[in-house]
């Protein structure tokens, strides 16, 4: 595991990652945080979900809370109902989350305050505005109990299946699939063929699609 890299990251496009300890890896692609996000995230996720009267988001893995404070900002547009459920066992230190810059990018200047309560908690509920409530959970993903026929949107953001490969299986991808909504949608990064089938396997449809800078390819699941 490399211990010597810096622990916040300027990527190429100019915003901040974080290396994580426990996993030796970066919580976002070195060749640019928020065009990763912005492109696996919410193009190709929350865009793409049909308008609905209340969006319920999944995170696996809330990380820097970039995922939360771009879907703040693009739900912010039209004001739609929102609760955004993140699942991490290792939140990430205020200290560190404070030193982040993404709120210094056209757009996110606005949502400073936000982000910071984003990170005043660790677990439990907060009212982020009066139509965007996060939910943080504390938890192992393999420990949460999730309702089902619940969720809209899932953003699978863990480490990769080398640093946590007990998350990227068909038993845990069959746990997400019963706790969508028919026609919901699951985006993630990754795109290799062992994904692509226990997504498959678990009673998703997949699609490949064109990937964010520095990656060629990327998957979208919709639940049957």
């Amino acid at each position: 595991m490399k211990t010597d890299l810096p622990a916040i990251l300027i990527t190429e496009d100019g915003s901040s990652t974080v290396f994580s300890q426990q996993t030796g890896e970066y919580y976002h692609s070195v060749h640019g945080a928020i065009q990763e996000s912005m492109h696996v995230f919410v193009e190709a996720g929350l865009r793409h979900i049909e308008s609905i009267e209340e969006i319920r988001i999944l995170e696996v893995g809330f990380g820097t809370g970039l995922n939360c404070l771009l879907s703040l900002a693009e739900i912010a547009k039209t004001k739609t109902n929102a609760a955004y459920y993140a699942l991490d066992p290792f939140p990430l230190d205020e200290s560190i989350a404070v030193a982040l810059n993404y709120c210094q990018f056209p757009g996110l200047g606005e949502y400073q305050d936000n982000f910071s309560t984003m990170h005043r908690i660790s677990e439990g509920e907060v009212a982020i505005t009066p139509f965007f409530k996060l939910i943080r959970i504390k938890l192992r993903f393999e420990e949460a109990c999730l309702s089902p026929d619940f969720f809209n949107l899932v953003y699978f953001d863990a480490f990769s299946a080398e640093a946590q490969p007990e998350l990227w299986t068909p038993e845990i991808f069959g746990k997400i699939r019963t706790s969508m909504k028919a026609g919901g949608v699951l985006v993630t990064y990754a795109a290799k063929g062992s994904v692509r089938r226990a997504l498959q396997e678990s009673g998703f449809c997949t699609e490949r699609l064109p990937g964010p800078p520095g990656k060629r390819e990327m998957l979208r699941a919709t639940a049957n």
